[in-house]
């Protein structure tokens, strides 16, 4: 009879889950567009 397989704590103990967690992977929203953005205009500045 062959023996039982011995337990292998890398296979039977289940991974913890890691302590980090990972950030989302998100774009971020610009606070405005670029064709939004005031341009410095003189004359408008009197």
């Amino acid at each position: 009879m062959p023996q039982p397989r011995q337990p292998d704590p890398n296979r039977d103990m289940p991974v913890p889950p890691p302590t980090w967690k990972p950030e989302p992977i998100e774009e971020p929203e610009p606070e405005r567009l670029p064709d939004e953005t005031p341009l410095p205009n003189p004359d408008e500045n009197e």
